[in-house]
């Protein structure tokens, strides 16, 4: 899903004000994406569930293939980690399979990065093939019988999204739609609860597989489960 290209320095950053003291944060997580739109602009949403001062979410776009985006994860841990004089624990790299494993030198670069990521102990949030089937599992089951395309996953999220009353006007063009336009949506209109239920559904049901070959697979749901996890603990209180 991700539009690749050169990422500026600057770009890399991708946060919020910097708050002017850090120890009065409990919990600080740190989420590299492969895109650099739709997913960090989905996880920045989680931000507004966190209650004051409590856990900090620092969300990144990078734009670069699984072993960059590895690669660049451990720059930022170690930044973070020096800035709030501590270490950062909960990491996470989010990415799809897109077009890796399509060949030999692709596949060698796929496994690098994913062994990379476990000896580092970074945990993955892997689709296959697109973050979008995550988004698209919000609406609807999808059989794991048969590999499903991109192109398919694109065409039926944005008929499901236009399904709606709410919605009718609704077109998705993947290289064309505002992201922001179409996390709303799926918000709005979509069941997180019923799409971690699915997700996991579809993880059973691929019996084991790689992930590189498991399609359809995401397992986006376990990191947002740690996420609404993180919400519920530092919300808590007692009566």
């Amino acid at each position: 899903m991700a539009k690749r290209g050169k990422v500026k320095k600057k770009a890399l950053q991708n946060e919020d004000e910097r708050p002017l003291r850090w120890r009065r944060y409990s919990h600080f997580i740190l989420i590299v994406c492969e895109d650099q739109k739709t997913e960090p602009y989905y996880f920045k949403q989680f931000k507004k569930l966190f209650t004051e001062d409590s856990v900090y979410l620092k969300e990144i776009g990078t734009g670069k293939k699984p072993k960059g985006i590895v690669d660049q994860t451990i720059i930022e841990r170690k930044n973070l980690s020096v800035t709030i004089k501590k270490e950062v624990e909960d990491v996470w790299v989010v990415f799809d399979k897109d077009d890796e494993g399509n060949n030999a030198t692709t596949l060698t670069s796929f496994n690098e990065a994913w062994a990379l990521a476990e000896k580092e102990n970074i945990r993955i949030a892997f689709s296959n093939e697109v973050f979008e089937l995550w988004l698209l599992l919000h609406f609807t089951d999808i059989n794991s019988v048969a590999p499903i395309s991109r192109a398919d996953i694109y065409r039926s999220l944005g008929k499901v999204i236009a399904s709606f009353d709410s919605h009718k006007s609704f077109i998705y063009d993947h290289k064309k739609s505002d992201p922001e336009a179409v996390i709303d949506a799926v918000t709005v209109l979509g069941s997180e609860a019923k799409a971690i239920e699915r997700a996991a559904k579809l993880i059973s049901e691929q019996q084991g597989k790689q992930p590189i070959v498991a399609n359809p697979s995401t397992t986006v749901h376990i990191l947002v489960s740690r996420l609404r996890d993180l919400i519920a603990y530092y919300s808590y209180s007692p009566d």
